[in-house]
């Protein structure tokens, strides 16, 4: 009976020994359940770090696209600034015609006061052909 008692108790703590290799294999699944989550995590902080990148990327694409209407507008500008130059030198033209169109009227008022004088040299020719005639 002694010896079934013993055996009793080695069958007991074999169970015993049985379950808690149950609890480390238990405990081992969990370590790598553990290990998997800390990989897990490291995925999405990479994963959070590809996403801030990713929004940079956004930005950097925002402010090119703002460059490019800057340059557009700027080219616009210089487009304007041309057409204002045009718009000068044809008032310049203008006020070069408004000179020429004053120097056309002096001109014309010359020439009828050359007609005038010619007309006083036609009568001083006629009084002086009268006054030889009457002498």
């Amino acid at each position: 009976m002694r010896l079934s008692l013993i055996d009793t108790e080695l069958l007991m703590l074999s169970l015993i020994e049985t379950e808690l290799l149950k609890l480390s294999l238990i405990d081992t699944e969990l370590l790598i359940l553990s290990l998997i989550d800390t990989e897990l995590l490291k995925l999405s902080l990479m994963l959070t770090e590809l996403l801030k990148l990713s929004l940079i990327e956004t930005e950097l694409l925002i402010l090119s696209l703002i460059d490019t209407e800057l340059l557009k507008l700027s080219l616009m500008l210089t487009e304007l600034l041309k057409l204002s130059l045009i718009e000068t030198e044809l008032l310049i033209l203008s006020l070069i015609d408004t000179e020429l169109l004053k120097l056309s009227l002096i001109e014309t008022e010359l020439l009828r006061l050359s007609l005038m004088l010619t007309e006083l040299l036609i009568l001083s020719l006629i009084d002086t052909e009268l006054l030889i005639l009457s002498l």
